[in-house]
């Protein structure tokens, strides 16, 4: 079996780009609304989207339908992750990537009506690409982990115990710094102490040796600096991870 070395492993945080289109109307004639999204090297960018709608369909239940017909389209779904919370359609790309200022969700009546179209949609989260976060000594984790339930009953052929598996658990990843407080990944402007303060959902990628890459969304949770009389200004960091990570 091939054996690797840790040295040379990274993580890479960046923000994932979040657009917000809010659907304003009730449909009073049955037909299609027309989407239009928009967004710089997806394929089919600013081809229209018809999504059926009916007589009497609310804001909700348009926004509802329109991230059902994108959800389908694996072009819109190789580039975004794509929500209804209400009338509003949340489009959060799957990977951090510099700011696209293009980014955008229209929509407008097709041959339907009682929409109030809108242009533009709401810029929610500015995206900022992966960058190594700097001065890393340790990593660990994430501490993947698949929870059980124990349905041993007493009518069962055999003594021995039985298990269904549950919740699949995905850990946090730690990191030991030698911490720099105006460094731009370690600071309260840009880096992990801005994250943690402001609640940032964040995009991270754990490389191996540039190889592997082990990618997944989260949150900053803990920032511990230590300074020893005689030693290096160090800090502990945790970072929770939310949703299925991909493993490669």
């Amino acid at each position: 079996m091939t054996k690797y070395a840790a040295y040379g492993a990274e993580l890479d945080i960046g923000t994932p780009q979040v657009e917000t289109a809010t659907v304003v109307g009730t449909i009073t004639g049955s037909g299609d609304a027309t989407f239009t999204l928009t967004a710089s090297g997806m394929t089919g960018t600013g081809d229209p989207i018809a999504v059926a709608v009916l007589d009497e369909d609310t804001a909700d239940t348009v926004a509802t339908k329109a991230v059902a017909v994108f959800n389908a389209m694996s072009d819109i779904t190789d580039f975004f992750t794509c929500v209804a919370n209400g009338p509003n359609v949340i489009l959060t790309r799957v990977a951090a990537a510099t700011n696209d200022g293009t980014m955008n969700l229209a929509y407008t009546n097709g041959d339907c009506t009682g929409l109030t179209p809108d242009s533009e949609s709401t810029a929610t989260t500015a995206g900022v690409a992966a960058t190594e976060t700097a001065g890393v000594t340790n990593i660990g984790g994430p501490g993947l982990s698949l929870d059980t339930e124990d349905v041993t009953t007493h009518d069962q052929s055999t003594a021995w115990e039985e298990h269904v598996a549950t919740v699949l658990r995905s850990g946090e990843i730690t990191l030991d710094i030698i911490y720099d407080p105006a460094g731009g990944t370690h600071d309260a402007t840009t880096g992990l102490n801005y994250r943690l303060e402001n609640k940032t959902y964040s995009y991270f990628d754990l490389i191996f040796r540039s190889t592997y890459n082990w990618t997944f969304f989260g949150y900053v949770t803990g920032f511990e600096p230590g300074s020893p009389i005689d030693g290096a200004l160090t800090a502990s960091v945790t970072v929770k991870i939310t949703g299925a990570p991909t493993l490669e």
